[in-house]
This record gives C-alpha cells, structure tokens and sequence, in this order.
C-alpha cells in the first residue's frame, strides 16, 4: 500500500511541477530590461532587479515584477500601434486589389474612349473628308463628356448627345448650300432644326439608349469601387481606445513584466481581445458581403448594351449610319423639281475593316478582366467576419507550442486532466453600441449598395420604352426596313432630310433634292429665311 501511495505522489508532483515552476520561477530582469531598451532606446526606466510594481495599473503583478510605470506607458504606446501595424497589414491584400483594378479599370475605360474616338475621326477622314476638319471639336467634346461622366459629373447623357448632334449639324448644312448660301440663317436656329426635321433619324436616340445604359453601369462600377477603397482606408486606420489599449498591453506585453519575453497569447485570449478592439467590426460582415455581391452582379450585367467596350467601340457606326440615313430613303422619294443636279455625288469611300472594329485577344477583353477582379474579390467575401482571427494569425509561431500566455499568468495550453484553465481576463463588451468608425464603415457600405439598386431600377427603365426603338440593332447595323421608330411615325415626307450628310460632300454637286421637302422649308422659314428659288432650280 505504502508503495502505491509513493507513486500516486509522484505522478501528481509530475502534472503539477510545470505549473508550479511557471508561477514561482525567480525573475531575470535583465533580458526584460534589454528588451525595452531595444524598443526605447537609451531610456533608463527598465529596473535592474524585480521590483514591487505597486504603481502598475494594467501589469499588476501576484508578486515583483520587472515594469516600472513609466514601462507601462511605454508598452501601451506599443500595443496601440502593434494593433493598428497590424490592422494595416491584414487588409494591404484586400486593398492592393481593390486599387489596383481601380486604376486598371480607369485606365481600361478611358483607353475606350479614346479607340472610340479616334475610330470615329477616322469615319469622318475615310468617309466624310469635308467634314472632318470642322467637326472633329464635336466628336472630341463628345468623348471628353464622357470621360467626365463616367468620373462623377453630373452632366446628363440625353444632353450630351443632343449637344454633339446639333454641333454637327450646322457644319454639314453649310457644306451643304455654301457659307455665303447661309448668311441669313442664324448658327442657334440651326442647331435645333436638325430635331425638327429629323435630320439624322432615328440614331440619336438609339446612340441616347446604348450610352446611357453603357456609361451608367460604368461609372456606377467605378464608384463602387472608389467607395470600396474608402471602406478598406476606414478598416485601416482605425484606433485603439483606452479600454482597447489596456486589453492590449495585457495581451502583449503583461508576459513581459514577468519574464515571459517568449510567451505569446492563448488563442482564445486573442480572438476576444480583437473582437473588442474592432468595436463592432462583426456588424460590418453582412453589409461588406452584400457589397461583393452586388460587385459581382453589376459586373455580370456589363455586357451588350451596358458594355462600354461594345458600345464605344462601335459608335462611330452610328455615326455613320446617322449620316447615311435617309439616302436610300431619298433615291426612292418622288421627284419634286424640274431638273436633276449638274453632277451628281461622289460615292462614300469604301471603309476599311480597321474603322469598323476593334479586334482585343478574348482573353484581354474587359468583361474577362471583371471576370477574375470579382473572382478575386470573393476570396474577401468574409474579410470583416473574420478580421479578429486574421490578426491573431499574424502572431508569430511559440517557441514552446504547449504554453501560453492566458492574461493572468502562463499556462499549458491544453491542460492536463484535473487542472482547470484560468478564465481569460477580456474587456467587457456586451451591449456597447458600434464604434463611430465601424458606423461610418457600414453607412459606406449602404451607399454603396443603394446605389446599385437605383442604378438598376435606372436601367430597366432605359431611354427605350419601345420594342421597335431597342431590337434590330444588335451588330449597330441598320434597323429593319419595315420596322420604322414610332417617335418618327408618320415622318415620311421629313425622313429624307438626314440624308443631307450623304449627298452633300462633293464639291461640284449643287443642291441635293432632300433640301427641297416641306420639313426643310417650314424649318428655314423658323429661321427667318424667306422662300426662294436657288439658281439650281430648287426651292426651299
């Protein structure tokens, strides 16, 4: 009996030695002092031997310590930018992406603009060289407002259109009867009769439709990801408060006061450390994966009519179709005169296949560039979630796997049977309101998401009310012969006049017979020009 008394003693003595030997160990204030100076350097406030530490206020200690409370201020200074270093380097992946493709995506976006307008300047060279000179001030006003729009400005599409049209106009009426034909015509009122007569058909408001979609979901993708960018800066530069300073300086540098320079924090210590400190960043989670997943959808919408690159890349087709519109329209219209022109007009030059598109590697396209920006993005889907064990992660690795320091003291990290593992002392945070800046975070993040919604309802509304005005152009090729816009109904007499741009350009060619319909004399007559028989024999 005596022999097994002797042997329960001793295993006992073997389970509780560790943990006596933790708790009592003498203090080596040296190794405590070195390290505080290597932090501070030349500071001499790090005693040589333990002292009694009764003017600590975090760090108190069972016994003598090695922190004086000059140390202590120290070490909380330290914890607070420790948090914040860290803070920083947790989100610097999710922050790289997001500003990375902001400005891959700007660039991308304005490289379009800038391929769409130098397409369209090309049209007017290969195929309207008289117009090219006075009307490429039009064309680049046009893409720099679209520039702008797609930034933030607050111009409106319809506007923008509507303003390109009536500056090309006049330019291709006057080429068309002669500056010194135009004297009595005032610039403002032919701005506005291109509109009347529907001179340039039914393209300006299919040119309306297909920016205002495009450009739409371009700027509201861009927005989300400028506002995404300020989230991440928010995350980033949050700060430590006092009761989050002081559970800190308890979970990194108590351990120092007591010798413990190896011991790292308990897991579970940790983790609630972190959740108190973020003040609520756990709120955030929701709205923050709401946002990725609006991202993605609005990302996925930007294709056909809402793809800048297809749209853009094909607006000097438009263009082109507005200036040709009625010229087929014109050879079929009942002659109204007595006589033919002198000479008729020089055919359009044939448009070489490099005006029409713009050939991209599939696998450089925009739309597969959004593809892996929000495959990318997913990966983050549940950042805030996840923000306060992402910091502990970054905690270096024990030298002694099985210890750890629990707040208190340091313990065995898996304690062995009979041994019970001291609560960890964590800063109390039920029913404490968000902090200000976790508010602000999530107000970002609803903004966001509004105006995703908004944009959305924008868009299912369209300029487009009607299935004729939005089908048959597809490739941006002409719309159906038989289906004809019904804003132009009954327009018949008048939809000859956009052919003004397509029998205009020759120099020898005299007043084209579209000029002499009802439409243009009624619009002429609004310009104060009385009716009168040109010398060609054609009356307007």
């Amino acid at each position: 009996m005596d022999g097994l008394n002797s042997i329960a003693a001793m295993i006992l003595c073997a389970l509780f030695l560790p943990h006596a030997q933790l708790s009592h160990q003498a203090l080596n204030c040296q190794e405590v002092r070195s390290s505080f100076q290597f932090l501070y350097p030349g500071t001499k406030w790090a005693p040589e031997t333990p002292v009694s530490g009764s003017d600590l206020q975090v760090c108190q200690p069972k016994g003598l310590t090695c922190c004086s409370r000059k140390m202590e201020e120290r070490y909380l200074l330290s914890a607070k930018q420790n948090m914040e270093s860290s803070l920083q380097a947790s989100s610097a992946q999710l922050k790289i992406l997001i500003i990375q493709n902001a400005a891959l995506f700007q660039e991308a976006f304005d490289m379009v603009l800038r391929l769409g307008r130098n397409s369209t300047l090309s049209l007017l060279r290969e195929e309207f060289p008289g117009l090219v000179g006075v009307a490429s001030s039009a064309v680049t006003q046009l893409f720099l407002d679209m520039s702008l729009y797609i930034l933030g400005s607050d111009a409106n599409v319809d506007d923008m259109v509507t303003s390109f049209f009536s500056r090309l106009f006049p330019l291709t009426f006057r080429r068309l009867l002669g500056n010194s034909a135009m004297a009595g015509i005032s610039e403002d009122c032919l701005r506005g009769a291109w509109r009347q007569a529907s001179a340039f058909g039914s393209y300006p408001k299919l040119m309306m439709t297909r920016l205002s979609r495009s450009l739409l979901s371009t700027r509201a993708f861009l927005q989300a990801l400028n506002l995404g960018i300020e989230v991440v800066n928010t995350t980033q530069h949050m700060r430590a408060g006092k009761d989050c300073g002081r559970a800190l300086l308890r979970l990194w540098y108590c351990p120092h006061c007591q010798g413990h320079l190896d011991a790292r924090p308990c897991r579970a210590l940790c983790v609630s450390t972190m959740t108190a400190c973020l003040g609520g960043a756990g709120d955030v989670q929701p709205h923050w994966r709401a946002y990725v997943e609006e991202l993605g959808s609005l990302a996925a919408a930007m294709r056909g009519e809402q793809d800048i690159e297809a749209v853009v890349l094909r607006l000097h087709v438009i263009v082109r179709l507005a200036l040709r519109h009625v010229s087929g329209v014109c050879a079929r219209a009942p002659q109204r005169v007595a006589r033919a022109a002198t000479s008729p007009a020089k055919p359009a030059a044939p448009v070489s296949r490099s005006s029409q598109s713009v050939n991209f590697d599939p696998d450089e396209t925009l739309s597969g560039r959004r593809r892996e920006f929000i495959l990318s993005l997913r990966g983050f889907s549940l950042f805030y979630g996840g923000l306060g064990e992402a910091l502990c992660s970054r905690e270096p690795a024990t030298l002694n796997s099985s210890l750890c320091w629990n707040g208190q003291e340091v313990t065995e990290k898996f304690p062995g049977p009979g041994l019970k593992r001291p609560h960890p002392h964590v800063p109390d945070t039920k029913h404490k309101p968000p902090e200000p800046v976790i508010s602000q975070i999530i107000d970002k993040l609803k903004h966001i998401n509004q105006v995703r919604t908004e944009d959305e309802e924008g868009l299912e509304s369209g300029d487009c009310d009607d299935e004729d005005e939005c089908t048959g152009f597809s490739g941006l090729g002409p719309p159906p012969r038989r289906k004809r816009l019904r804003i132009f109904a009954g327009e018949s007499r008048t939809a000859c006049l956009a052919s003004c741009a397509s029998c205009a350009y020759s120099e020898s060619s005299s007043v084209p017979r579209c000029l002499a319909t009802a439409a243009w004399h009624r619009a002429l007559r609004g310009c104060g020009v009385r009716p009168r028989i040109w010398a060609t024999g054609w009356v307007v």
